[in-house]
């Protein structure tokens, strides 16, 4: 559903993204009601133990949790549902506290969220709230010009001269660029008297090139460039990190136990049968403990890499909108209409050597209604 929910999105149909995302949730919602100890059941916990982490069902790590809530937030957005942005802000921040308070850490995983729900409470006349999530934005990503120039923004409209303000229309462009490495196996081997074994942990491949900075321009004229707001591999690897602890010593406490038992049947054949024979265990045993010792590999396979982010004040009316990212090519998006008060939202996703482009204003909400 995860990966459904993104194939909708890339191809410019939030709704469908939003249903599949959500069936995506439900899922997620199922293995939290679960009776469990720490999120797993017994049953599950003992075979995890005695097999591979895979034997448990993928409920997701934390960072790709608090993502699909923050993608959710932008495309409830882009259909004009403020509630619905604000809701899956909400559950975004939820995640992330529980992973900030379980590896007792901070993390970045909401970065994106925090924007969108920015822009969310500015078109609801929050404009307070609004505030709060910028000047948060502003201690994580100092400079940042879309975080910036929102705060500046947020003091014109709140000034004398706001009437002005309110008289300019707006853009935010939000660029997906790349995709995050598959997770790839570090293996331990090791060597008994007896037997061989080996302990095989997850970690994330060398990423790919991520192309960043896509032009905008307006009319002809360059608006600027999207700058990264949130380095998704970055906190996907902080995170991963964080648990691997955990993975470490549960890894190594089940390879010993498997060995434990294979060094111990081979003696006892070797004391019943001979030395052949328990030679022959012996392999036996540990081509099976090779062959079940299996990192787990799963991910959210098309997530971006990282999020870049620009938003600028466009004179209302009818301008044309082209992006451009040096080897992905360009786009033109044709002519659209920029209004007071209803920001033009850009969704792009760069993937190798292609860009992937929707434009659409942001649909009035019912507070906008007159």
């Amino acid at each position: 559903w995860a990966e459904t929910g993104m194939a909708h999105h890339v191809g410019g149909d939030p709704a469908a993204a939003i249903e599949a995302w959500l069936q995506a949730d439900r899922v997620l919602a199922k293995f939290e009601d679960r009776p469990t100890i720490s999120g797993r059941t017994i049953t599950e916990g003992f075979v995890s133990a005695l097999v591979n982490e895979k034997a448990l069902p993928y409920d997701g790590e934390d960072f790709e949790v608090a993502l699909l809530h923050g993608l959710m937030a932008w495309d409830f957005l882009r259909q004009g549902d403020l509630n619905g942005t604000m809701v899956e802000v909400a559950r975004g921040y939820q995640i992330q506290s529980k992973a900030e308070d379980r590896y007792g850490n901070s993390y970045g995983m909401n970065r994106f969220a925090r924007f969108v729900a920015a822009l969310a409470q500015e078109a609801d006349g929050a404009l307070d709230e609004a505030e709060i999530d910028l000047n948060q934005l502003e201690e994580e990503q100092p400079g940042h010009p879309a975080v910036r120039y929102s705060l500046e923004r947020l003091e014109r409209l709140q000034s004398p001269g706001a009437a002005e303000e309110r008289g300019m229309a707006q853009l935010v462009v939000v660029h997906e660029a790349g995709r995050m490495p598959h997770k790839i196996a570090t293996e331990i081997r090791y060597q008994t008297r007896r037997s061989l074994g080996r302990v095989s942990l997850p970690a994330f491949g060398t990423p790919g090139f991520a192309r960043n900075g896509l032009n905008v321009r307006v009319g002809g004229e360059s608006l600027g460039e999207t700058v990264v707001l949130e380095d998704i591999f970055t906190v996907a690897k902080q995170n991963l990190d964080d648990r691997l602890a955990w993975i470490v010593a549960k890894g190594i406490g089940r390879a010993a136990a498997k060995t434990i038992i294979v060094d111990r049947v081979s003696k006892e054949v070797s004391e019943e049968h001979g030395e052949g024979w328990g030679f022959v265990a012996s392999v036996l045993g540990s081509l099976l403990q090779v062959s079940t010792e299996r990192a787990d590999l799963r991910s959210w396979a098309t997530l971006p890499q990282q999020i870049e982010v620009l938003r600028a004040p466009v004179p209302a009316g009818e301008h044309s909108l082209t992006v451009q990212l040096p080897g992905a090519g360009e786009v033109d998006l044709g002519i659209h209409s920029f209004r007071p008060g209803r920001p033009v939202l850009v969704t792009v996703r760069s993937l190798g050597g292609r860009l992937y482009a929707q434009v659409g204003p942001l649909a009035a909400s019912p507070t906008q209604q007159p």
